[in-house]
C-alpha cells in the first residue's frame, strides 16, 4: 500500500472538518401503532418538515406505515391491505412533491405468493420505488407473521452507496461486515420502544451502532419507533464511529445529519479498509 502522504483525519469526526454537506439525511421517529392512518400522517408531517429543513432522505422506523405485523395480528386477520396501499401511495406522492427520498418501514405482502415481509421501502425524489430490503433475521415472534429476507440491498442515494438493515439485524455482525467497502452509509430501522420497559437495548444499542460505525467506516442511521418508552432515540453515526445527532426521546420528530464532502479524508477511510484486507489475509493463513 502506498504510504500516505495527506492529512490524518482518522482522529478527526467527519463533521469538524468544515467540509461542505454530501447528503442530508433526517433520521426520524414517530410512536409506531396499528392505526395505519395515525402512521401515515405522522410520516407525511415529518417528510414536508424534513425537506423545509433541506434534507436529501426522510428515514422512518421499521413498520413505520403498517403496524408491527406479529405484535398487532399474528394471523393478519382483518387487516386493511386497501388502506395500506393507500398509505404507500400518499408517502410516494409527498416523496415526488417534496423532492425527497424516503426509506420507511412497511409490511410487504408479495402478491404472488401472499407471503408477508417485514419490509423497507426506498422511494426516490420522484417517487418511484427504488428497491426493497426484507429482514433477514427475524425473532421466533416475527415468524409467526413474516418470511425471512434473503438478501442485502445496495442503492445509489444521489452518488452515496447506501445500505439497508431492520432491527434484530444489530445481533448479526457478518450483516454488516457484508456492507463493510461496499457502502458510506447503513439506514438501519427499528422499532425497541418498550411500551414502559426500560430494556437492556436502552444501554447496548447506541454504542453497537457506533461500534459498527468504526469497525466497518460507514455512516449510519438507526431510525427507532418512539412510543413510550422508547429504548433509545432515533440517531445518527458518523463514519469512523462518533456519535452524531439524536432526536429527542419519546418525542416524534427527527435529527439532521450529514456526510461530508471530503476527499481526503475518503482517501484516508479507504486505506483504512485496505489495510484491513491485507491484515485479513495475513491473519487467516498465519501458524
Amino acid at each position: 500500500m502506498a504510504k500516505w502522504d495527506g492529512a490524518y483525519t482518522w482522529h478527526k469526526r467527519p463533521s469538524a472538518i468544515g467540509a461542505p454537506d454530501r447528503l442530508r439525511v433526517a433520521t426520524c421517529q414517530i410512536p409506531v401503532g396499528h392505526d395505519i392512518a395515525a402512521n401515515t400522517a405522522q410520516i407525511l408531517t415529518l417528510i414536508e418538515a424534513a425537506a423545509e429543513a433541506g434534507a436529501d432522505v426522510a428515514h422512518f422506523p421499521e413498520c413505520a406505515l403498517s403496524g408491527y405485523g406479529s405484535a398487532n395480528w399474528p394471523d393478519w386477520t382483518g387487516f386493511d391491505w386497501f388502506g395500506l396501499q393507500a398509505a404507500v401511495e400518499a408517502v410516494q406522492s409527498a416523496a415526488r412533491r417534496h423532492r425527497v427520498w424516503v426509506a420507511t418501514g412497511c409490511v410487504h405482502r408479495d402478491e404472488a405468493t401472499q407471503k408477508k415481509f417485514n419490509s423497507l421501502y426506498v422511494f426516490n425524489r420522484d417517487g418511484q420505488l427504488a428497491g426493497r430490503y426484507d429482514k433477514r433475521c427475524c425473532s421466533t415472534n416475527d415468524q409467526r407473521a413474516f418470511e425471512l429476507g434473503r438478501h442485502q440491498l445496495i442503492l445509489d442515494i444521489e452518488g452515496v452507496s447506501c445500505g439497508f438493515l431492520i432491527c434484530r439485524d444489530w445481533s448479526y455482525p457478518e450483516l454488516w461486515r457484508a456492507y463493510e467497502g461496499q457502502v458510506e452509509l447503513v439506514f438501519h430501522s427499528a422499532c425497541a420502544d418498550g411500551q414502559g420497559r426500560d430494556k437492556n437495548e436502552t444501554h447496548t444499542i447506541p454504542p453497537l451502532m457506533q461500534a459498527y460505525g468504526r469497525q466497518y467506516v460507514y455512516a449510519v442511521s438507526s431510525a427507532n419507533s418512539c412510543r413510550y418508552s422508547q429504548d433509545y432515540p432515533s440517531l445518527w453515526v458518523e463514519r469512523g464511529g462518533y456519535m452524531g445527532g439524536q432526536a429527542t426521546r419519546h418525542e416524534a420528530g427527527f435529527t439532521i445529519n450529514a456526510l461530508a464532502d471530503d476527499p481526503e479524508q475518503d482517501r484516508f477511510f479507504a486505506a483504512v479498509l485496505e489495510s484491513r484486507r491485507a491484515e485479513r489475509i495475513l491473519y487467516q493463513f498465519a501458524d
